[in-house]
């Protein structure tokens, strides 16, 4: 007999996820149509939300300025594809005990992208729905939203990535759980290099007597920082682009164009592109989750504890230069020929190519 219980011990001691959480249909009750799991499995009866950790070391680098591709191979991309593995195999086990089991895709930003197609026929479900997965795991119970948008848990705070299935076994569900883990000190607004998180306004919903909120996210600067396009807190756009000033707090785009923009500049900068297989997590998080990382591990408000002391580094986050480190006429368009005979000069002195790129 498949329970929440037996579904659970699965997952942990056999599939390897941190958590699982289960929400009965009924809490999905007055969500909108393209937010609606039954416009995706009309007989669901539960929706099951699982995750897996951020492992905490893969946050160092970004941190303390020394090293970016481990949280995007091991805790971005490489943990979605590990989280992949598990929902196939969860979904086995559910479809082996005589039950329907439907994957979701961890499309949150299908709304950003725009209508895609005319609307549906009236009667229809609409042509783009996604669940949102951050509401489903605090629906789930497994922890609740943030004001940084980012989902925590008791265990571990903000460092986990979610997936989900829909089934149509009548599961039990977990027990919801609010107001209990953000205490909103708004170091992640302070700490976001973006300005991306608002300290004030708002975005929430009531479900079964819960307060859901968060910060109405400014999700164009929040892009262009998450694809490496903020100066401020990441080197590849710098290097690259060093007569460029983009300052990111001026800018008023939203999802979709920063999305674009960050697509079409990947292929200038190899260090990125190498990893652009998938959308590349160049921010590092540095004020959603290492911030609130920061804060709820010195207010002792996780259980998963490390004997490193401090963690993180302590002091104020670091910073680069936003300004042109260059500008025309310190380098003359890049123009070097290799025929020319070099002239040590005041004037015209030899380029160093590794400092430039």
């Amino acid at each position: 007999m498949l329970t929440t219980e037996s579904l659970r011990k699965y997952a942990l001691h056999e599939v390897g996820v941190d958590g699982l959480g289960v929400a009965n249909i009924e809490r999905f009750d007055g969500a909108p149509p393209d937010m609606d799991p039954r416009a995706i499995m009309p007989k669901a009866r539960s929706v099951v939300v699982f995750l897996k950790r951020i492992l905490r070391g893969t946050c160092r680098g970004v941190d303390e300025g020394t090293h970016w591709s481990s949280y995007h191979i091991y805790s971005y991309g490489g943990l979605s594809r590990m989280l992949g593995t598990a929902q196939s195999r969860l979904l086995r086990f559910t479809e082996q005990h005589g039950y329907d089991a439907t994957p979701l895709a961890a499309m949150a930003t299908t709304r950003e992208f725009g209508p895609k197609a005319p609307p549906a026929a009236p009667g229809l479900p609409p042509r783009e729905v996604a669940v949102h997965h951050r509401i489903a795991a605090t629906l789930a119970g497994l922890g609740e939203i943030g004001w940084s948008k980012v989902f925590l848990t008791r265990e571990f705070g903000p460092r986990q990535r979610l997936a989900m299935f829909l089934t149509d076994a009548e599961l039990e569900p977990d027990p919801i759980e609010t107001g209990v883990l953000c205490d909103r000190c708004m170091r992640c607004v302070a700490e976001c290099p973006a300005g991306a998180i608002h300290p004030q306004r708002s975005v929430g919903i009531e479900v079964e007597g819960h307060r859901i909120e968060w910060n109405d996210l400014d999700l164009g600067k929040c892009k262009l920082t998450h694809f490496g396009l903020n100066k401020l807190s990441g080197p590849f756009f710098a290097k690259r682009f060093p007569g460029v000033r983009l300052a990111i707090a001026e800018q008023e785009v939203t999802w979709l164009e920063a999305w674009d923009l960050g697509w079409t500049m990947f292929p200038t900068m190899p260090a990125i592109n190498a990893l652009a297989s998938s959308p590349v997590a160049c921010c590092g998080a540095r004020g959603c989750i290492i911030g609130c990382v920061k804060a709820m591990e010195r207010d002792e408000r996780v259980t998963n504890t490390f004997r490193t002391r401090p963690g993180f580094s302590d002091g104020k986050p670091w910073l680069l230069d936003e300004e042109p480190a260059y500008r025309a006429e310190d380098h003359g368009g890049f123009v070097w020929d290799p025929d020319e005979d070099e002239v040590d000069t005041e004037e015209s002195q030899t380029r160093d190519d590794e400092g430039w790129y």
